[in-house]
């Protein structure tokens, strides 16, 4: 009896890992789908829609030019870039990038409203209906960029971070030059802050670093920051190198040489 209960130690063991693996596993929804997802491993995948139902046990794959957003509840898992991830690891990834994210986005916001910065650094990654996600914000008629850009600083100062960024974008439709450049800018800072973070990467990939002006650092900083957390760790590279050629000082390149040295 004794060499029946030994042979059967290891088929119990298996067992119980594949229990604590179920138990631990996350339900997710894909929120956001752009180009070509897939589920699966091996030979056996399958494509991904806005709206299925995925655990966190399984990985996905995604095509060249492809972006993809997992929901639970508040949690989002974000990615930005072609190649195939375990979703295990990214949501246990999740809580040390969110407060990296958390310092970022606070120090990124302080040319956006320093006290609008403080919000985003208390409640970073959060999404939902408090944040205004539910309506959409418009400008008062015949007001022009300044005006409006204040209203969405009262809202991001509120935590409203999706009607922020609304109204920072009606902004930047009717202003021009540098003062454009720092609504998109702003736009893109209150969208990351809400946790719309694909949102956010696309808003900074559209700028251009010429068009970007004065807010080139910025810019760079945060979508290499965003860059990162979403699995875009080459172009995280080439932005802050860019940038640091550029010219970044003090705490703006310190920033980028600690995430520089974390995209490697």
């Amino acid at each position: 009896m004794g060499e029946v209960v030994t042979m059967r130690k290891p088929l119990l063991f298996s067992l119980m890992l594949l229990l604590a693996a179920s138990a631990f596993a996350v339900p997710l929804t894909a929120s956001w789908i752009e180009g070509k997802v897939e589920r699966g491993s091996g030979s056996a995948w399958k494509l991904v829609n806005i709206g299925d139902k995925i655990d966190s046990a399984e990985s996905v794959r995604l095509a060249a030019g492809a972006m993809a957003e997992f929901a639970e509840g508040n949690r989002r898992i974000s990615i930005s870039a072609p190649g195939t991830y375990s979703l295990a690891e990214l949501v246990k990834a999740g809580g040390d990038q969110a407060k990296k994210r958390s310092t970022a986005l606070g120090k990124l916001g302080k040319l956006v409203d320093p006290k609008a910065a403080d919000s985003a650094t208390a409640i970073a990654g959060v999404r939902g209906a408090a944040q205004g996600e539910a309506e959409t914000m418009w400008a008062t008629e015949g007001e022009g960029p300044e005006a409006i850009a204040e209203e969405a600083k009262s809202y991001a100062r509120e935590s409203r971070f999706a009607d922020a960024a609304s109204l920072f974008g009606q902004a930047a439709e009717l202003a021009q030059g540098e003062e454009k450049a720092g609504y998109v800018y702003s736009k893109a800072w209150s969208l990351a802050a809400g946790g719309a973070t694909i949102e956010a990467i696309k808003v900074l990939r559209a700028m251009s670093v010429a068009g970007a002006g004065p807010w080139a650092g910025q810019r760079a900083l945060l979508l290499a920051r965003l860059d990162i957390d979403t699995g875009s760790t080459a172009e995280a590279r080439q932005v802050l190198d860019a940038a640091i050629k550029a010219g970044l000082a003090g705490e703006d390149l310190e920033l980028a040489k600690a995430m520089l040295a974390e995209a490697k």
